[in-house]
C-alpha cells in the first residue's frame, strides 16, 4: 500500500507527538520546520485481530483516510492496535478481542460515518481538538435520527465511546475533559426496548435433549476427531446443564476441568468471564461409566475430556494448544485447515441441527435457538427449583439478583403454572392504613408506572397477566366484582380461548384467585362478588378481548 502523510499534531507538541506515535509503530518525520507540523505516515492502513470467536480477522482503516479527520481517524488506529496488543499479551484478560472487534466494525465505522457528515457541513478539517461534548452531542443526534434501532445505537455509541475513551488513557486526546465529554445515559430504557426470547418450555426442552441425545449417540459410536456440528453438539449439551454464555464456553481451554476439593462424583469446570474480570467455576457431576452419556444424560464433564482426547492431534497443529474447541475445516475456502468454532459457526450448525431434527416450538414453527436461551432456560428451572428464590437462581447464574430480575426472570409457562400469589389481600378495613392504590381492570396496583413489574418508564404498565405474580398487585374487597368477573371470562371463553393456550396462559390464574385469594376475605362477600359477576359481569370482562391484546 502507498505511502501517505498526514498532519496530525503543530506547534509545541511535536517532540511529545513523535514519540507518542513512534511507540505505536506509525512513523513520523518533520516535514516543515518553518510550520511546526508533523506528518503521521502510517506503514499499513489494516488492522488484523488474532484468531477468535468471530469470522472477522482485520478492519481497514484505509477508506476514512482522506476524509478530512485523518488525524482523528490515526489516534483512533493507534488505539485500536494498542488494544489488540494489550488483549494479546493478556491473553484477554483486559480486552477480549471480539470487543475489540465490535469497536471497529459497529463504533469507529459509525462514528466515521457521522464525521464524514459533520466535517462536509462545516467545511473544514477536524482535528483531535475538535472532539468535544457539543460534536459527542450531535454524533447522538446522528444515531437517533438514523433507521437503526434503538438498542443498536446504544451499542455503537458505546462501542465508539469505549475508542475515545481508551484514546485519552493513552495520551491521545489529552486535552478532553473525559468525566464532562460523554453525557450521563444518552440512551435510557434501552434494555427494556426490546425482550429476549423466552426459555424453552417443557416441551422444547423435550425435543432438544432427545436430539442432542441422537448427535452424542452418533458421536461416541466413532472414534474419529470431531468436526465443528460436532462441536455445536457439546457446546449445546455444556450449555444445558451449566447455564454459560457462548464466548467463556468458545474460549475453553482443556485444562476447564478440575477435580473437585470435596466430592468425589464432581468436577470443576472454571471458565473465564471476561466481562467484570471474573472467574466462572461451576460444579459439574462425572459419571464413572461414559456409556451412561451415551443413553442417559448429557454430561459436561464427560463431554470436555472426550473432546480433549478426541481432537488432540488437530490441537496440536493449532496456533493455541489449550484451545479446547478447534476442528479440521472442510469449507472450500479453508478446506483442511485447523481452525478454532466460532459464534458463526455455533449458530449455522445450531440451524442445521434444527432442520435435521425438525425441532419446533410450541406453536409448531421451527425452534429459534441459541446459547442465550439456554441460559435463560437454565437460570429460569433454577429459579422454579427453589422455590422462586430470586438470591439462588442469581447465584447459579452468576449474576446480581438485579440482572437476573431484569434480564432474566421470564419464567416458562409451567413455571408460572405453579407459581404463588405474591400480591397483597386487604380487607376493606385496613385499605386506608396502607395508603391509596390506584384501580386495573382486575384489581388494584399500589404503582402502575413504578411498581414491581411496571415499565419504570412513566408509562403505565399494560401486562394484566403479570398482576398475580406482581409485588405491587392489590386486592380489596371492593376490587372483588371486578376480580370475578375477569375469572368468569377465563371460564366461558376456554373454549374459544384455545385450550392450549388457556393452560398456558389462564389455569394457574383461576386457581390462584381460588385457593390464594377468595379464602382471606369474608366467605358471604366473596360468593356476593362471585354470583354477582357470573350473571352481570363488568363491562371491560364481558369477553377476553383485553387478554388477548396483551398476549
Amino acid at each position: 500500500m502507498s505511502k501517505k502523510q498526514f498532519n496530525v499534531i503543530t506547534d509545541n507538541q511535536n517532540d511529545d507527538a513523535k514519540r507518542l506515535f513512534e511507540s505505536t509503530g506509525i512513523n513520523t518525520d518533520k516535514h516543515s520546520a518553518s510550520t511546526g507540523v508533523v506528518s503521521i505516515t502510517p506503514t499499513t492502513m489494516t488492522v488484523h485481530f488474532p484468531e477468535n470467536s468471530s469470522t472477522v480477522r482485520s478492519f481497514d482503516f484505509a477508506p476514512y483516510y482522506g476524509q478530512g479527520f485523518d488525524a482523528i481517524t490515526t489516534i483512533c488506529q493507534a488505539t485500536i492496535e494498542k488494544l489488540i496488543q494489550q488483549s494479546i499479551d493478556t491473553q484477554q484478560a483486559v480486552i477480549a478481542i471480539t470487543s475489540i472487534v465490535s469497536y471497529c466494525h459497529s463504533g469507529l465505522k459509525t462514528f466515521f460515518g457521522f464525521l464524514t457528515l459533520w466535517r462536509s457541513g462545516a467545511k473544514r478539517d477536524l482535528q483531535p481538538v475538535n472532539i468535544t461534548p457539543e460534536l459527542i452531542e450531535e454524533f447522538i443526534h446522528h444515531l437517533k435520527a438514523s433507521e437503526i434501532g434503538y438498542t443498536s445505537q446504544k451499542a455503537y455509541y458505546t462501542h465508539a465511546k469505549a475508542v475515545l475513551t481508551e484514546s485519552h488513557t493513552q495520551g491521545y486526546l489529552p486535552h478532553a475533559d473525559i468525566k464532562h465529554l460523554f453525557p450521563k445515559n444518552p440512551f435510557p430504557n434501552s434494555n427494556r426496548q426490546t425482550k429476549g426470547q423466552r426459555p424453552l418450555t417443557q416441551a422444547e426442552s423435550k425435543q432438544l435433549v432427545s436430539a442432542l441425545k441422537m448427535e452424542m449417540s452418533r458421536i461416541l459410536a466413532g472414534n474419529a476427531p470431531l468436526n465443528n456440528f460436532d462441536l455445536t453438539v457439546c457446546v449445546l449439551g455444556i450449555g444445558m446443564v451449566t447455564g454459560m454464555n457462548p464466548i467463556p464456553v468458545l474460549s475453553l481451554p482443556t485444562d476447564c476441568i478440575q477435580p473437585h476439593p470435596l466430592k468425589q462424583n464432581l468436577r470443576l469446570l472454571v471458565a473465564f468471564k471476561r466481562r467484570g474480570n471474573a472467574t466462572q467455576v461451576v460444579s459439574l457431576r462425572q459419571s464413572q461409566d461414559i456409556s451412561l452419556l451415551r443413553s442417559v444424560k448429557l454430561n459436561a464433564a464427560n463431554t470436555i475430556e472426550m473432546i480433549i482426547e478426541r481432537n488432540a492431534v488437530l490441537r496440536q497443529q493449532y496456533q493455541d494448544p489449550m484451545q479446547l474447541l478447534v476442528y479440521q475445516s472442510k469449507a472450500n475456502a479453508t478446506k483442511g485447515a485447523i481452525t478454532a468454532l466460532t459464534k458463526n459457526n455455533l449458530m449455522r450448525n445450531i440451524n442445521t441441527l434444527i432442520e435435521k431434527h425438525q425441532l419446533t416450538d410450541d406453536d409448531g414453527k421451527p425452534m429459534r435457538l441459541n446459547m442465550m436461551r439456554l441460559r435463560k432456560t437454565f437460570v429460569n428451572r433454577i429459579w422454579e427449583l427453589s422455590g422462586q428464590d430470586p438470591l439462588i437462581a442469581a447465584r447459579y447464574g452468576k449474576h446480581s439478583p438485579e440482572t437476573s430480575q431484569r434480564d432474566y426472570m421470564v419464567a416458562p409457562p409451567e413455571a408460572e403454572t405453579n407459581m404463588r400469589f405474591i400480591g397483597e389481600a386487604r380487607i376493606e378495613e385496613l385499605r386506608v392504613s396502607y395508603g391509596p392504590k390506584e384501580n386495573t381492570p382486575i384489581s388494584g396496583c399500589k404503582d402502575s408506572k413504578y411498581g414491581h413489574r411496571a415499565p419504570k418508564d412513566g408509562s403505565v404498565c399494560t401486562e394484566t397477566l403479570d398482576c398475580f405474580r406482581c409485588k405491587s398487585f392489590v386486592v380489596t374487597e371492593e376490587d372483588l366484582y371486578r376480580l370475578f368477573s375477569f375469572y368468569w371470562a377465563a371460564v366461558r371463553e376456554r373454549d374459544s380461548f384455545g385450550i392450549k393456550n388457556w393452560n398456558k396462559y389462564l389455569r394457574h390464574i383461576i386457581r390462584i384467585i381460588d385457593e390464594d385469594i377468595a379464602p382471606q376475605f369474608d366467605g358471604e362477600k366473596v360468593t356476593a362478588a362471585r354470583e354477582k359477576a357470573k350473571t352481570t359481569p363488568h363491562p371491560f370482562w364481558r369477553d377476553l378481548t383485553m387478554v388477548r391484546m396483551a398476549r
